[in-house]
C-alpha cells in the first residue's frame, strides 16, 4: 500500500489524479474510493480536460460490495433502521416492557463502533461501568445471533466479509488501481482491508497524517491559502452580507458550482430561507431521512397525533383541518383541550373516529380493541397497510414500500402505542438517496471534507460551532480504551479524545482558492467568542456591499410593490364590504388556495344550492351530514318554506342570502352561523355584514308600500333562530341609509379596478400575509 501524506490543500488529490490518468490513458480501470458527498466533485475534477474512460468513483461500502460480488459472497443487507430495530429486539427482555427507541439507538451505535474496530462481544472491556459493559456484551451477542437468524449482513459485516475474502488467497479483481482519497482519517478495519487489498492490486491512499506504525511513501508540503476574516454585529447582518457577496460573485461571472457556503447545521435553515429574497440558487446538501419527505412527514404527524395533538398534526388530516385551524387560533394543544374543542365545534364524533383509527391494535380505544394479539401480530401490519393506503400522498408513492418495511421492523419489537412510537422512530433512521441539483452548495463541515472550490464562505466561525463532537462513550470509558497504534496491532476500542478538531479546522481553512471567514460578535443569547484557530487577531467589520435584494433598496424609505388596475369580476354586496376594508387583500385572496370548509359550512353550501328543501333533498343531506338530521326534521316546516340561496338584485348590486321568506308585507332574512354561537356573537356577526342589512334597506326603500317590515335572523346550525336587533326593521334609519350610500360609493370605486392595501389590525389574520410589502406599516 502506497501512502501519500500532506496537509489540506497540499495537492494530494491533484497528485493522485495524475497517477490515475496514467492508468486510464493505458486503457486500464481505476477505482476511486471517497466519501459519498465527494463523488460529483471527483468526477468534475477528473473530466476537466475531457472525457475519461475506466474511472469509477465508489464509497467505502460500495468497494466492499464489489469485492464480495465477484466471489458471489453477498447477503441481503440490514440497513440503518434495521440495525436499530434489531438492537431493540436484542434488548427485549422476556415478559418485560419493550425497549425505547433511544436506548436501542445507543446500543446500535456502540455495536457499530465495536464492529468497525474488529472488536468481538467477548473483547468488550469490562472495566469502569461494569454492569453496562456486561450488558453491552450480552446485547451484542444477541444482536449477532438474531442477525444470523435473519440471514442478513449489516454494513460492518460487508467490510469483515471482504477482509476475510482477501485474506483467503488470490482474488480476481476488476480494477488495475485503487485510489483512496478525501478522508481525514481511516479506521482500524479500513486500513487492514486496504493493506490486504494492496497484495492483489496497487493501492494509493492520501491522508493528512500517517496512521500509527505506517511510513509515508510521499510527503507533500503545505501551501498558503489566502483567507479574509471579517466580524459582523449579529448573525442576521452576517448572513445577509454573505448572500450579497455571493450574488456579486455570480454577477461577476463565477460559476455557481465554484462557490460554496459552510455553516453549522443549525444555521443552514436561516441561510436557505433568506436565499429566496436574494434570488440565489442555494442548494441544501444535507442528507434527508424519510421523516423529511412529504410522505414520511405526513405519516409521522399521524403516528404522533393520538399522543399529543397539535394544530399542525390536526391540519395534516383534511377532515380535521377545521379543528386544527380552530386550535391554532386559540393556541390549544394536547388531547384533553382538543377533545373539548371538538365537542364545542360539533366534531366530537369525527374526532373520536379518527383517534380510534390512528391507534394501533392492542391500544385502548383502537378499532382493533379487544382482539387477541398474544400469538398473532398480523393486525398491527394490517392496520399499518390500511393507514398507508388511506393517504393519497402515500398510496401510489414509490416510498410506500420503504415506509411499510419500517412497520414490519417495528412490529417485531412492540405492539400498541409502542408500535407507533417505534415506527415513527425508525422513519428518522431511514436515509433517502438524493442527487442535489446544481447550485451554490450549502454544506456542513463534514460534507465539505475532501472537496475544493474557487471561493468558500466559512460562516459563524465562533468558538465551539465547528467541532467533531469528541465525547466519552457511555459503555466503555476513555481509560479503558487503547491508543490507535495498539488498536491497529490487536483488537481494542481506540481512544476517542485524539484532538480531531485541529484537523477539521485546518481543513476548513483550505477548502477553496479564496476563503472568506465571518463570525458575529453577539446573538440574542449574548456575546460570542470567535474560534481562535480560524480568526486569529481582531479582524475588521464587514465591508459595505451594494444592495442585492429589492427589500434593501432605498426607495422612499423602503420597497413598495407597484399597485395598478386589475380586472375584477361582478361583485356581491359582501364582496364590496371586503373590498372597502382592504382592496389588495380582496384581490390577492382569489389567488391563494382556500382551506377546507368546516362541516357546517359545507352543509350551508349544499343547502343553498338546493333552492328548496324537499323531502328527497332532506334525506340526502341527512345521509351526508348525519349530525343535522334530527335538527332539520324538527325545523323542516320553516326550512322547507325558505327560498334558499336567494339572490336579491337592485340598484345594480346583488345580495346573496342564505334564506328568505315573505309573508305578505313582511320579509324574513336568515343567515346561518356556526353551531353553538352565543346570541350576542351571532347578533354581532350579522350586524358586521352588509348583505342582510343592505337587503333590508333596499326592500324598504324600493318597495315602501309592499314591504312594511323586515326581520333579520341569525340562525346557529343545530340551534334556534335569533332575531337580530331584537325587533323588526320598519323604516330606514341613518345607519341603513349610510350603508346604501356606502355600497354605491364602493361600487363606483370597485369598477375602476384599483386595489390598494389598507393596513390595520386585520393584517394579523390576513391570508396573503405581507405580500403588499408596505414597509411603513411594519
Amino acid at each position: 500500500m502506497h501512502l501519500l501524506v500532506g496537509p489540506p490543500a497540499s495537492g494530494k488529490t491533484a497528485r493522485l489524479l495524475e497517477l490515475a490518468q496514467t492508468y486510464l490513458a493505458a486503457r486500464k480501470r481505476v477505482w476511486w474510493v471517497c466519501l459519498p458527498a465527494q463523488k460529483a466533485y471527483v468526477y468534475r475534477r477528473a473530466t476537466q480536460q475531457g472525457a475519461v474512460l475506466g474511472l469509477e468513483v465508489l464509497s467505502s461500502q460500495q468497494l466492499y460490495y464489489r469485492l464480495l460480488a465477484a466471489s458471489h459472497g453477498l447477503k441481503p443487507i440490514l440497513p440503518g433502521p434495521g440495525r436499530v430495530a434489531l438492537a431493540g429486539e436484542a434488548l427485549q427482555e422476556p415478559n418485560g416492557p419493550p425497549p425505547k427507541p433511544g436506548e436501542a439507538r445507543l446500543f446500535a451505535r456502540a455495536i457499530a463502533e465495536a464492529k468497525r474496530n474488529g472488536v468481538k462481544p467477548e473483547e468488550i472491556p469490562a472495566q469502569g461501568e461494569k454492569e453496562e459493559a456486561e450488558r453491552l456484551r450480552e446485547v451484542y451477542q444477541r444482536y449477532e445471533k438474531l442477525k444470523n437468524d435473519w440471514g442478513r449482513w449489516d454494513y460492518d459485516d460487508f467490510r469483515q466479509g471482504a477482509l476475510e475474502l482477501l485474506a483467503q488467497g488470490p482474488v480476481r479483481l476488476e480494477p488495475d488501481l485503487v485510489v483512496v482519497d478525501g478522508f481525514r482519517e481511516l479506521g482500524v478495519q479500513e486500513l487492514r482491508l486496504l493493506q490486504a487489498l494492496s497484495r492483489h492490486v496497487p493501492v494509493w491512499v492520501g491522508l493528512p497524517e500517517a496512521p500509527p506504525g505506517l511510513a509515508p511513501d510521499e510527503t507533500l508540503e503545505s501551501r498558503p491559502i489566502p483567507a479574509q476574516v471579517y466580524r459582523a454585529q449579529n448573525p442576521v447582518s452576517e448572513a445577509r452580507w454573505v448572500l450579497r457577496a455571493i450574488k456579486r460573485d455570480l454577477a461577476q461571472g463565477l460559476a455557481a458550482l465554484d462557490v460554496a457556503v459552510v455553516a453549522p447545521e443549525s444555521r443552514i435553515p436561516a441561510l436557505l430561507t433568506l436565499a429566496d429574497e436574494y434570488g440565489l440558487p442555494l442548494v441544501d446538501y444535507r442528507p434527508r431521512t424519510a421523516a423529511d419527505t412529504p410522505e414520511g412527514r405526513l405519516l409521522l404527524e399521524l403516528l404522533e397525533l393520538p399522543d399529543y395533538p397539535t394544530p399542525t398534526r390536526l391540519m395534516a388530516v383534511p377532515d380535521l383541518a377545521p379543528l386544527g385551524r380552530a386550535a391554532l387560533e386559540r393556541g390549544l394543544v394536547g388531547l384533553e383541550a382538543t377533545t373539548r374543542l371538538a365537542a364545542e365545534l360539533g366534531m366530537q364524533d369525527l374526532w373520536a373516529a379518527w383517534l380510534s383509527r390512528l391507534k394501533a391494535p392492542g391500544e385502548a380505544g383502537s378499532l382493533f380493541e379487544g382482539r387477541e394479539l398474544g400469538t398473532d401480530t398480523r393486525p398491527a401490519l394490517v392496520w399499518a397497510e390500511e393507514l398507508l393506503d388511506s393517504l393519497p400522498e402515500v398510496r401510489h408513492s414509490p416510498r410506500r414500500a420503504s415506509l411499510l418495511e419500517r412497520a414490519y421492523e417495528a412490529h417485531r419489537i412492540a405492539l400498541g402505542p409502542d408500535f407507533r412510537h417505534w415506527w415513527a422512530a425508525l422513519l428518522a433512521e431511514t436515509y433517502e438517496a438524493q442527487r442535489p441539483p446544481g447550485g451554490v452548495a450549502v454544506l456542513t463541515p463534514n460534507l465539505a471534507s475532501g472537496q475544493r472550490w474557487k471561493k468558500l464562505y466559512l460562516t459563524y466561525a465562533v468558538e465551539g460551532a465547528y467541532s467533531t463532537g469528541e465525547q466519552e462513550d457511555y459503555f466503555v470509558p476513555e481509560e479503558s480504551r487503547v491508543g490507535l497504534e495498539q488498536a491497529f496491532e490487536a483488537a481494542g476500542l481506540p481512544k476517542r479524545f485524539l484532538g480531531r478538531d485541529r484537523l477539521l479546522l485546518q481543513e476548513l481553512k483550505t477548502r477553496a482558492d479564496e476563503v472568506i471567514i465571518t463570525y458575529p460578535e453577539a446573538s440574542q443569547e449574548g456575546p460570542l467568542e470567535p474560534e481562535p484557530m480560524l480568526v486569529g487577531s481582531v479582524p475588521p467589520y464587514l465591508p459595505k456591499l451594494p444592495p442585492a435584494s429589492r427589500l434593501e433598496l432605498a426607495q422612499n424609505g423602503g420597497y413598495r410593490a407597484p399597485f395598478g388596475r386589475v380586472n375584477l369580476k361582478a361583485p356581491s354586496v359582501e364582496s364590496l364590504r371586503r373590498y372597502r376594508e382592504c382592496g389588495f387583500q380582496f384581490w390577492a385572496q382569489q389567488f391563494i388556495q382556500e382551506g377546507s370548509l368546516e362541516w357546517w359550512q359545507r352543509w350551508v353550501r349544499e343547502l343553498r344550492e338546493a333552492e328548496k328543501l324537499v323531502p328527497a333533498r332532506l334525506e340526502a343531506l341527512a345521509r351526508q351530514f348525519p349530525q343535522t338530521e334530527g335538527w332539520m326534521r324538527h325545523h323542516y316546516a320553516l326550512l322547507s318554506n325558505l327560498s334558499l340561496g336567494f339572490r336579491l338584485n337592485g340598484a345594480g348590486l346583488e345580495a346573496r342570502l342564505d334564506g328568505v321568506l315573505r309573508k305578505g308585507g313582511e320579509v324574513h332574512i336568515y343567515r346561518f352561523v356556526a353551531p353553538e354561537t352565543p346570541a350576542e356573537k351571532a347578533d354581532q356577526q350579522v350586524r358586521e355584514r352588509w348583505s342582510e342589512r343592505w337587503a333590508a334597506g333596499y326592500l324598504l326603500s324600493a318597495f315602501p308600500k309592499r314591504i312594511q317590515r323586515v326581520y333579520l335572523w341569525a340562525w346557529p346550525v343545530l340551534g334556534d333562530p335569533l332575531l337580530v336587533y331584537g325587533k323588526p326593521i320598519e323604516r330606514l334609519w341613518g345607519a341603513l341609509e349610510n350603508l346604501l350610500a356606502k355600497a354605491q360609493e364602493t361600487y363606483a370605486q370597485y369598477k375602476t379596478g384599483v386595489v390598494e392595501p389598507s393596513p390595520g389590525f386585520r393584517c394579523r389574520s390576513c391570508g396573503v400575509r405581507d405580500a403588499c410589502r408596505e414597509a411603513q406599516y411594519g
